[in-house]
């Protein structure tokens, strides 16, 4: 029998090729195991607390965690961010640490809690490889990163914002079909605006103008159409809706579904055009707070947000676009182009460009 000399090249392919499945073996064991003590740790913790957007829409796809994870209670609070950051400052400076994730608009994080040292990084808490995966999340998972630093606010939602929503039972399409319009006099006093001198969408809508027509072009469109101020989203939505007001700038999209699952509003239309489009995660933004009480439940609860499950109820009820590519029930009203860059002015790098709106605004608005 003639013995023929191994094939180094083979030798070294299988070698390599046993290896890589070795360690691949040993990373499943590893994070199955890690997912497995998480969870039974958060069991034995019971709760898991959790300060989240207000409003109906959001509470249903944020509170969804309880059918998922049962043993675990949610805590869920709805609470806007400019009344949150007092809250929690005021809290952690009487040494009490009462949250676990909080979820919303990237400024209170950026403003207030990241300041503070209020915030954990996020990556280490997620443990799922399929909540991180590069291919689940349009332009890459770390796209989502909100803060300089890409370690502390997380953008899971990426949905296309027009500046301007225009109920079209009152204005034809023939009346208001190109950007300049907005500018017209005869919508003089027919425009409402999300308080553009605070943190909100009307400051995002004010930044897409301020960068694609410039601070002049600004300053004469708060100063010349009579523009009503609003902080209340619902209220904006409703007048829009109700024609009251048919131009809407800084409309958040699930107070304006509110309105259509009512069979109410069906003809309010976003004004599509490159100049008055971005791509935001509005409240979709979550962070990890620091001394939390719960830990390892709030490590589940992030895991859970992330996941397709989360995602796709969150896109559903809120008619918002997860960022996440295999999310069911995403509107492609509001789903960005693939391979289109838009501008996000909510990450942290523009925040001196929001910054010069809010003055702009308070100068005009007094």
């Amino acid at each position: 029998m003639t013995i023929m000399p191994a094939n180094p090249r083979f030798t070294l392919a299988a070698t390599v090729a046993l290896l890589a499945a070795s360690c691949n073996a040993v990373s499943a064991q590893s994070w199955q195991a890690e997912w497995q003590k998480t969870l039974a740790a958060a069991k034995q913790e019971g709760k898991a607390t959790v300060a989240g957007p207000p409003g109906s829409e959001y509470r249903k796809a944020l509170t969804a965690f309880s059918k998922s994870h049962p043993d675990i209670q949610l805590d869920y609070v709805g609470i806007q961010g400019r009344d949150f950051a007092p809250r929690i400052m005021q809290e952690r400076r009487a040494g009490q640490f009462l949250w676990d994730v909080h979820i919303g608009g990237p400024n209170t994080m950026f403003n207030v809690l990241l300041p503070a040292k209020a915030l954990d990084p996020l990556r280490p808490a997620l443990i799922l490889p399929e909540v991180s995966a590069d291919k689940s999340w349009r332009n890459g998972f770390d796209d989502g990163w909100m803060d300089d630093e890409a370690k502390h606010a997380y953008g899971f939602i990426g949905y296309l914002q027009y500046v301007a929503y225009v109920n079209r039972d009152a204005i034809a399409e023939k009346e208001f079909s190109k950007t300049e319009d907005l500018w017209h006099p005869k919508w003089k006093g027919k425009i409402v605006w999300h308080d553009p001198r605070r943190e909100g969408t009307g400051t995002n809508q004010g930044a897409v103008v301020l960068v694609n027509f410039g601070a002049e072009a600004l300053t004469r469109l708060f100063r010349d159409q009579a523009i009503v101020l609003t902080e209340d989203y619902r209220q904006l939505a409703e007048w829009v809706v109700r024609g009251r007001y048919p131009i809407g700038i800084g409309i958040n999209l699930p107070n304006l579904q509110t309105f259509r699952n009512e069979g109410l509003g069906k003809n309010v239309k976003p004004f599509k055009d490159p100049k008055f489009a971005s791509t935001i995660p509005g409240f979709g933004t979550v962070s990890l707070v620091n001394r939390g009480p719960h830990p390892n439940a709030a490590r589940v609860y992030l895991n859970w947000l992330l996941s397709k499950e989360a995602q796709s109820l969150y896109a559903q009820t809120s008619g918002q676009s997860s960022r996440r590519l295999d999310a069911l029930g995403v509107d492609p009203e509001v789903t960005p182009e693939a391979g289109v860059r838009y501008l996000n002015a909510q990450k942290q790098q523009y925040q001196e460009m929001r910054k010069k709106v809010n003055e702009i605004a308070k100068e005009i608005f007094k």
